[in-house]
Protein backbone atom coordinates (compact mmCIF):
# COMPACT_ATOMS: atom_id res chain seq x y z
CA UNK A 1 0.00 0.00 0.00
CA UNK A 2 2.61 2.66 0.97
CA UNK A 3 5.54 2.24 -1.30
CA UNK A 4 8.57 2.56 1.13
CA UNK A 5 11.23 4.29 -1.26
CA UNK A 6 9.07 7.27 -2.20
CA UNK A 7 8.26 7.63 1.33
CA UNK A 8 11.86 8.24 2.03
CA UNK A 9 12.02 10.73 -1.19
CA UNK A 10 8.98 12.79 0.44
CA UNK A 11 10.08 12.97 4.03
CA UNK A 12 13.69 14.05 2.53
CA UNK A 13 11.83 16.91 0.40
CA UNK A 14 10.40 18.48 3.33
CA UNK A 15 13.69 19.12 4.42
CA UNK A 16 15.26 20.70 1.44
CA UNK A 17 14.92 24.63 1.90
CA UNK A 18 14.07 25.43 -1.76
CA UNK A 19 11.30 22.57 -2.53
CA UNK A 20 9.85 23.59 1.24
CA UNK A 21 9.96 27.38 0.24
CA UNK A 22 8.01 26.54 -3.02
CA UNK A 23 5.80 24.33 -1.67
CA UNK A 24 4.64 26.70 1.10
CA UNK A 25 4.39 30.14 -1.23
CA UNK A 26 2.54 28.09 -3.50
CA UNK A 27 0.10 25.97 -1.37
CA UNK A 28 1.06 27.87 2.38
CA UNK A 29 1.60 31.10 1.64
CA UNK A 30 1.14 32.84 5.31
CA UNK A 31 3.59 30.13 6.50
CA UNK A 32 5.88 30.92 4.02
CA UNK A 33 5.53 34.71 5.23
CA UNK A 34 6.49 33.97 8.95
CA UNK A 35 9.34 31.49 7.82
CA UNK A 36 8.15 28.28 8.90
CA UNK A 37 10.51 25.73 8.85
CA UNK A 38 10.88 21.65 8.87
CA UNK A 39 14.21 21.37 11.39
CA UNK A 40 13.71 17.60 11.21
CA UNK A 41 11.13 14.55 9.66
CA UNK A 42 11.87 10.94 9.70
CA UNK A 43 9.50 8.14 10.56
CA UNK A 44 8.62 8.67 14.00
CA UNK A 45 9.43 12.52 14.85
CA UNK A 46 9.16 15.20 12.97
CA UNK A 47 10.20 18.78 14.28
CA UNK A 48 9.23 22.58 13.21
CA UNK A 49 9.92 25.91 14.09
CA UNK A 50 9.11 29.35 13.74
CA UNK A 51 11.00 32.29 14.21
CA UNK A 52 10.04 35.30 16.31
CA UNK A 53 10.13 38.96 15.29
CA UNK A 54 7.82 40.98 13.65
CA UNK A 55 6.21 38.39 11.41
CA UNK A 56 4.70 36.11 14.14
CA UNK A 57 4.44 38.71 16.91
CA UNK A 58 0.98 40.21 18.49
CA UNK A 59 0.53 43.40 19.84
CA UNK A 60 2.02 42.08 22.77
CA UNK A 61 5.58 41.17 21.51
CA UNK A 62 5.08 37.53 22.06
CA UNK A 63 4.60 35.33 19.30
CA UNK A 64 1.23 35.33 18.60
CA UNK A 65 -1.38 31.95 18.78
CA UNK A 66 -2.26 31.42 15.58
CA UNK A 67 1.42 31.58 14.11
CA UNK A 68 2.53 29.19 17.32
CA UNK A 69 -0.28 26.90 15.70
CA UNK A 70 0.61 26.35 12.09
CA UNK A 71 3.78 25.41 13.60
CA UNK A 72 2.33 22.56 15.43
CA UNK A 73 -0.11 21.68 12.51
CA UNK A 74 2.76 21.41 10.41
CA UNK A 75 4.63 19.07 13.13
CA UNK A 76 1.69 16.98 12.94
CA UNK A 77 0.80 17.19 9.14
CA UNK A 78 4.31 15.59 7.85
CA UNK A 79 3.32 12.39 8.26
CA UNK A 80 0.29 11.66 6.86
CA UNK A 81 1.21 14.21 4.02
CA UNK A 82 3.98 12.15 3.03
CA UNK A 83 1.98 9.38 3.36
CA UNK A 84 -0.44 10.26 1.47
CA UNK A 85 1.80 11.31 -1.43
CA UNK A 86 3.24 7.62 -0.98
CA UNK A 87 0.27 5.24 -1.55
CA UNK A 88 -1.51 3.80 -3.65
CA UNK A 89 -4.92 5.06 -4.66
CA UNK A 90 -4.59 8.27 -2.14
CA UNK A 91 -5.80 9.46 0.98
CA UNK A 92 -8.09 12.50 2.28
CA UNK A 93 -6.90 13.89 5.14
CA UNK A 94 -8.75 16.51 7.77
CA UNK A 95 -7.73 17.76 11.13
CA UNK A 96 -11.62 17.78 12.59
CA UNK A 97 -10.21 18.77 15.84
CA UNK A 98 -7.86 20.55 18.35
CA UNK A 99 -6.79 21.71 21.92
CA UNK A 100 -4.37 24.09 22.79
CA UNK A 101 -2.76 24.84 26.22
CA UNK A 102 -0.66 28.20 26.25
CA UNK A 103 2.16 28.09 29.34
CA UNK A 104 4.54 30.40 28.87
CA UNK A 105 5.06 33.20 26.84
CA UNK A 106 6.34 32.51 23.32
CA UNK A 107 9.24 34.82 22.61
CA UNK A 108 12.11 34.16 20.08
CA UNK A 109 12.27 30.66 17.66
CA UNK A 110 10.15 28.26 19.16
CA UNK A 111 10.35 24.31 18.08
CA UNK A 112 7.16 22.12 17.88
CA UNK A 113 7.87 18.57 18.09
CA UNK A 114 5.54 15.51 17.35
CA UNK A 115 6.69 12.10 17.91
CA UNK A 116 3.31 10.30 16.67
CA UNK A 117 4.75 9.85 12.88
CA UNK A 118 3.98 5.45 14.03
CA UNK A 119 0.50 6.06 15.13
CA UNK A 120 -0.10 8.09 12.15
CA UNK A 121 1.15 5.19 9.49
CA UNK A 122 -0.51 2.87 11.62
CA UNK A 123 -3.80 5.02 11.11
CA UNK A 124 -3.50 5.57 7.46
CA UNK A 125 -3.21 1.97 7.23
CA UNK A 126 -6.11 1.16 8.70
CA UNK A 127 -8.28 3.54 7.00
CA UNK A 128 -6.73 2.13 4.03
CA UNK A 129 -6.92 -1.26 4.43
CA UNK A 130 -10.95 -0.82 5.57
CA UNK A 131 -12.00 1.94 3.54
CA UNK A 132 -13.93 3.52 6.85
CA UNK A 133 -12.60 6.57 8.29
CA UNK A 134 -10.08 6.61 11.02
CA UNK A 135 -9.33 9.34 14.13
CA UNK A 136 -6.20 10.10 15.33
CA UNK A 137 -4.93 12.49 17.98
CA UNK A 138 -1.54 13.23 17.65
CA UNK A 139 0.21 15.44 20.55
CA UNK A 140 2.90 19.00 19.81
CA UNK A 141 4.76 20.34 21.91
CA UNK A 142 6.32 23.73 21.30
CA UNK A 143 9.04 25.05 22.96
CA UNK A 144 12.03 27.76 23.02
CA UNK A 145 15.39 27.77 22.92
CA UNK A 146 16.23 27.15 26.52
CA UNK A 147 14.20 24.06 26.35
CA UNK A 148 10.89 25.49 28.27
CA UNK A 149 7.15 24.19 27.01
CA UNK A 150 5.55 27.19 25.57
CA UNK A 151 2.31 25.31 24.01
CA UNK A 152 1.24 21.86 24.66
CA UNK A 153 -1.40 21.18 21.48
CA UNK A 154 -3.48 18.55 20.06
CA UNK A 155 -4.89 17.90 16.72
CA UNK A 156 -7.59 15.58 16.04
CA UNK A 157 -6.60 13.93 12.21
CA UNK A 158 -9.36 11.79 10.39
CA UNK A 159 -8.04 9.58 7.71
CA UNK A 160 -10.16 8.10 4.90
CA UNK A 161 -9.04 6.38 1.27
CA UNK A 162 -10.58 8.06 -1.53
CA UNK A 163 -12.96 6.79 -3.02
CA UNK A 164 -14.45 5.87 0.21
CA UNK A 165 -17.80 7.90 1.77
Amino acid sequence: MIDEARLQRELKGMLGWMRFRAFTWASMPSAAFVGLRVEQADMTKCVTSIPGGWRSQNPFKTMYWAAQGMAAELATGVHPFTISRSCEGGLRMFVVGTEAKFVKRAKGKIRFTCEDGSKARSAIEEALATGEGVDLEMNVVGQDSTGDIVSDWVFKWNFRAKGGA
